[in-house]
């Protein structure tokens, strides 16, 4: 028996999830929302640089590891997803860039109607009250979206590099491409992060939403075909909470597909495999999966004045506190990624096939909060269009055990030809003459590693995710296997939307966070119309 019925109910409190509670409430409709996390008030979540300190965290982060894979060393990688109010928005790197226009233009080419780049770019700028004012930008959305708020002395050094070897310098990196080198816009409002629970979330539950928050989703519940709510475990007790109008799932690329399953909905033979019922056979489900992979290179710099590692070690981190405090600037405002690139390396292709990202910090043995003692400048190399599809799939029938995430890092031959460029692409950005006496050595991998085998075999035994997991619930035509449509249904299932980074049906060339919030923002504008 339901113990609350509202007209949407949204599973999950992340960067879609927020976004819909707060559209779908001021458009008069009753809403709740079931988050497995807890309140955001952990300091670190709102301080920009505490990402470093809250990746791993054991209540913040549902602690995930993916599936070792021998493409990457056989590794368990860290697959750090929030577990908290805003989701991943909460624990990111801060980074907000829109995709390239042919992203979405090929979501469009696949059937998704109605997501082409003219349909999508008016929702990135609505949502999104922007520092930077090009005239396709939004001014007055809810999301504070600044440029950095220090410019470090090597940042200038790196513009002119970039230059030099013939990239396109724009100031907007959300500008009309996505080609050349700029600085990255964060999602913070002055000193503190603003995560889509401070944008959206808290405006909704002023409104009248109701927060089922440290609430485990166990199933979707389901009448005649239709879903009805959701069974929920929380503080130890179950419940069910109803919806009159639509369930709406918003876990996110991981938690969507593993909740679709553990209600019987996705491929049949799997289900059975786990003792799960199988109420609708949805083979697409869990499918798909794609991330962005990263290799992380490291260069030393000439004097500790180019580079931050000696600011963020005590006790020069003490300073660094009180100008975050009083002046609410400095290292704690920083990013991972500072400033970034992308590019085209081979002739012929409609949008850049790399990026490069990171700043003047390096990491003691690549752990990422432990800084080198001496000066040092991390890159970060990844393949913006990966080729390369993993799954999740279920462990076992218990909603509390993880599920089994193989993203497939660098299975295809095109993505370990990619990531070899990228190294050699960095190589010839650092050693552009603006930073002759500036970058003065590679560290990682080092000059001996040359030869196209020895820098994939680097890539592969060291990188890891970029936290860009997507695809998994995809969305497409009626006749190429999505288990969406484009309004974001789920076929064969009424009352069901899945609105989160799990309907895209490729990703995108860069980080996802702001094209899962336009998807959202649009996603709302669909199911209001409904």
């Amino acid at each position: 028996m339901s113990d609350a019925a509202f007209d949407f109910v949204i599973i999950g409190a992340g960067s879609a999830g927020c976004l819909l509670a707060d559209r779908l409430s001021a458009g008069g409709a009753s809403v709740a929302v079931v988050e497995a996390g807890g309140p955001d008030r952990h300091p670190w979540l709102h301080i920009p640089a505490g990402y470093a300190r809250i990746l791993g965290h054991k209540a913040l982060t549902w602690g995930f590891a993916t599936a070792p894979d021998p493409a990457t060393g056989r590794r368990a990688l860290d697959y750090p997803r929030g577990r908290v109010l805003g989701g991943s928005s909460s624990i990111n790197g801060l980074g907000h860039v829109w995709g390239d226009p042919s992203d979405y233009d090929l979501w469009a080419q696949k059937g998704c109607t109605g997501w082409s780049w003219a349909d999508l770019a008016p929702h990135f700028a609505a949502y999104e009250r922007a520092e930077e004012d090009g005239p396709h930008r939004g001014r007055d959305g809810a999301l504070h979206v600044q440029h950095l708020a220090e410019l470090p002395p090597v940042v200038a050094r790196m513009r002119d590099a970039a230059a030099a070897i013939g990239l396109p310098t724009p100031r907007d990196m959300n500008g009309p491409a996505r080609d050349g080198f700029s600085t990255f816009q964060q999602t913070r409002n002055g000193r503190r992060r603003h995560s889509a629970a401070s944008a959206f979330l808290r405006p909704a539950l002023k409104r009248g939403v109701a927060l089922f928050d440290n609430a485990l989703a166990l199933s979707i519940e389901m009448a005649e075909g239709r879903a009805t709510g959701v069974r929920l475990r929380r503080g130890g007790a179950g419940q069910v909470v109803a919806a009159r109008r639509e369930v709406i799932l918003a876990a996110g690329a991981i938690g969507s597909p593993h909740l679709l399953m553990l209600s019987g909905l996705g491929p049949a033979q799997h289900l059975q495999d786990h003792g799960i019922a199988v109420r609708r056979d949805i083979p697409g489900i869990g499918a798909n999966l794609q991330d962005h992979y990263i290799a992380r290179l490291t260069y030393r710099l000439s004097e500790h004045r180019w580079s931050a590692n000696r600011r963020i070690a005590w006790p020069r981190l003490a300073l660094e506190v009180a100008r975050w405090v009083t002046r609410g600037d400095g290292v704690l405002t920083w990013s991972p990624g500072m400033v970034g690139v992308f590019a085209k390396t081979e002739p012929g292709l409609e949008a850049p096939d790399i990026q490069l990202n990171g700043g003047p910090v390096s990491w003691a043995e690549g752990r990422i909060g432990v800084p080198e003692e001496a000066p040092g400048l991390t890159l970060g190399v990844w393949q913006c269009r990966p080729q390369s599809r993993g799954s999740v799939t279920l462990a076992g029938p218990d909603p509390a055990r993880p599920p089994v995430i193989a993203p497939r890092f660098l299975t295809a031959a095109a993505d370990r030809a990619a990531i070899a460029r990228g190294i050699r692409l960095a190589r010839r950005w650092m050693a552009a003459p603006p930073l002759q006496g500036i970058v003065v050595g590679e560290v990682r991998p080092g000059p001996a590693v040359q030869a196209e085998a020895e820098l994939v075999r680097f890539a592969a035994e060291t990188g890891g995710t970029v936290y860009h997991p997507c695809g998994t619930v995809r969305m497409g035509g009626a006749d190429g296997g999505a288990p969406l449509d484009a309004t974001l249904r789920l076929r064969g299932v009424a009352g069901l939307r899945v609105v989160d980074a799990s309907v895209f049906p490729d990703i995108p060339v860069c980080n996802i966070n702001a094209t899962v919030l336009a998807v959202a923002h649009k996603a709302a504008g669909l199911i209001l119309a409904a």
